[in-house]
């Protein structure tokens, strides 16, 4: 784990890790097949492990993500929030492909935790939300739905831009490094020919149209009476 001192050195705060499974059965039961091995699910979740505990150990924020599919993965969530929750923030996420199962769900594991809502968060200019919760014992979990939000232009002519094909929305930037190549930056998981390298991006049109969506929802949010 010396790259992760190394970045707490260089100002890394925070790091999000995703948590598939609290066993290795579990772990291995939702990998693709060639990886379908609880030896290596076992190996994975170690690392996860040691991840967690390195960037605790180096002051790094810690969040976990942990999609909730429908209410036979409560008990994973659970486990998580139980094993987890003191030292990380767990965040619940809801399942993209069955939002109705994966939000019933979610609101029943709220009710069992007799989680209490404090705080709703809309990112401006992405598609992020979220609701802070507090439990009984004092803990904070979140949970962590989709906007329907779009680029003006860039999203407005793609051919994934209908509600079926296009679930997340524009979620915000993502930094990518080419093989072999340099850092990239992209505005869509399903695009990545919308990937231009970062000095490239910064001068942009596409950077231009990212901040001004990002500063004019921020006035109109800003605005409501909430």
């Amino acid at each position: 784990m010396a790259v992760l001192k190394e970045c707490a050195e260089a100002g890394l705060d925070r790091i999000n890790v995703s948590v598939f499974g609290t066993t290795a059965e579990e772990l291995a039961a939702v990998q693709a097949p060639r990886y379908a091995s609880t030896k290596l699910a076992e190996r994975k979740l170690r690392a996860l492990h040691d991840t967690i505990e390195a960037g605790l150990r180096y002051g790094v924020k810690v969040s976990a993500n942990v999609v909730i599919p429908d209410e036979s993965h409560i008990p994973r969530v659970l486990r998580i929030i139980e094993e987890h929750g003191r030292d990380v923030v767990v965040r619940m996420l809801v399942n993209l492909e069955d939002g109705g199962a994966s939000r019933n769900a979610m609101r029943a594991l709220l009710g069992d935790l007799g989680a209490v809502p404090e705080r709703h968060i809309v990112t401006a200019g992405t598609s992020d939300q979220r609701t802070r919760y507090r439990l009984p014992d004092g803990r904070t979990v979140y949970t962590k739905t989709i906007r329907p939000v779009r680029l003006p232009e860039t999203c407005s002519g793609c051919r994934f831009n209908n509600d079926q094909d296009c679930q997340e929305g524009y979620y915000g930037v993502r930094m990518y490094r080419a093989e072999g190549g340099p850092f990239m930056v992209g505005v869509c998981i399903q695009r990545m020919d919308l990937a231009v390298p970062l000095g490239q991006f910064v001068m942009s049109r596409l950077c231009r149209e990212v901040q001004a969506f990002r500063d004019d929802e921020y006035a109109r949010l800003a605005s409501l009476d909430l």
